[in-house]
């Protein structure tokens, strides 16, 4: 493994409006990074990092393909798709970090004419995001209570925090606020709370399904944690265990295991009007959970569109979360600053 420590570098990605790279202290697999993305001179515009051959001089004409063993990975991204543009690099064709998954732009059918907080129809239009695979687990939460970024969970009952063997477990028995904190710190602030739009549409895709893995069957213990239907679960389970409910972009346990916070306001109806990357009320007294949890046995509350109000100071072994990001947000700790 290959630590790298140097001060964090803003470099400018020539192209591509309010977006910059930042190198910074971090640790990971893969090349070292080359001395040269270091040795920047500062020019009218503000530092900038070289690709090419590494030694780019006026007006040069520099390979595209010639990246001086550097991947989307020596940035904290997947994917194959950095390039060297106009002697500097370009990482809008990577994709999402390790643990997350892509949602791409599109419009969705969100809502359903089941309950009157799930209307109207509508058909919504999200920019692309990546979602968490899985919801935040003990173990992840506990690296931002170390950090002294996050405060304890609640313990005890049916809470796993400090509980031996569910280090990989989702964190329950935490507050809107904590999930917002905790989001709002991992990989350098980069990340935050779904809106109920992307949560919605991370789940269920764009041919307006009933459950993440489609209309049928109707959710059983195969399909998701939950307290129903002869399962006999006593708590949550690891992560991911659910392979045949995940959604179709791969999101895991997006039906059951614990609800899931978004960052919306409550409202009893949606916005009809509102279409466009809708981000709900800007005011109010309840959030929203998505997605159901392992103490319910009713089928009822795994639809995609079911929405259930609570205060944010909400606490209960059966609430979790996960946390989304745009493409294209920055980190402390390498990755893409959009300013």
């Amino acid at each position: 493994m290959k630590r790298l420590t140097r001060r964090p570098k803003l470099l400018s990605v020539p192209g591509k409006v309010g977006v910059a790279i930042a190198l910074a202290g971090c640790s990971g697999d893969g090349p070292e990074l080359p001395q040269w993305l270091f040795d920047m001179e500062t020019t009218g515009v503000g530092p900038v990092a070289e690709c090419g051959n590494g030694d780019a001089e006026d007006e040069e004409e520099c390979d595209g393909t010639d990246l001086s063993g550097v991947t989307c990975e020596s940035f904290g991204f997947s994917g194959i798709g950095l390039k060297c543009e106009s002697c500097r690099f370009d990482v809008s064709g990577c994709g999402p970090p390790p643990g997350m998954v892509e949602v791409p732009s599109g419009a969705f059918e969100m809502g359903s004419s089941v309950n009157a907080d799930e209307m109207p129809i509508r058909h919504v239009q999200v920019d692309t995001f990546w979602m968490d695979e899985a919801e935040v687990t003990v173990e992840a939460y506990g690296a931002c209570v170390e950090a002294d970024a996050c405060s304890e969970p609640l313990s005890g009952d049916s809470c796993n925090w400090m509980v031996e063997g569910r280090e990989i477990h989702p964190v329950n028995c935490v507050t809107w606020y904590q999930a917002e904190e905790y989001c709002r710190w991992v990989e350098g602030g980069t990340r935050r709370l779904p809106t109920e739009a992307e949560w919605e549409k991370a789940a269920r895709g764009t041919d307006a399904r009933e459950y993440p893995w489609g209309d049928h069957p109707l959710p059983s213990c195969s399909y998701v944690v939950m307290n129903g239907d002869g399962c006999d679960v006593v708590s949550t389970a690891a992560v991911g265990s659910k392979s045949l409910g995940d959604s179709p972009y791969g999101a895991h346990d997006m039906a059951g295991n614990v609800w899931e916070w978004v960052s919306d306001w409550y409202s009893s109806s949606y916005d009809a009007a509102e279409t466009d990357n809708p981000t709900g009320p800007s005011e109010g007294t309840q959030r929203v959970l998505r997605g159901g949890s392992w103490l319910n046995p009713s089928t009822f509350v795994f639809r995609v569109a079911h929405r259930l109000e609570i205060s944010p100071s909400y606490v209960n072994d059966g609430v979790g979360f996960r946390c989304a990001r745009s493409p294209g947000r920055g980190a402390g700790q390498g990755g893409l600053v959009r300013r």
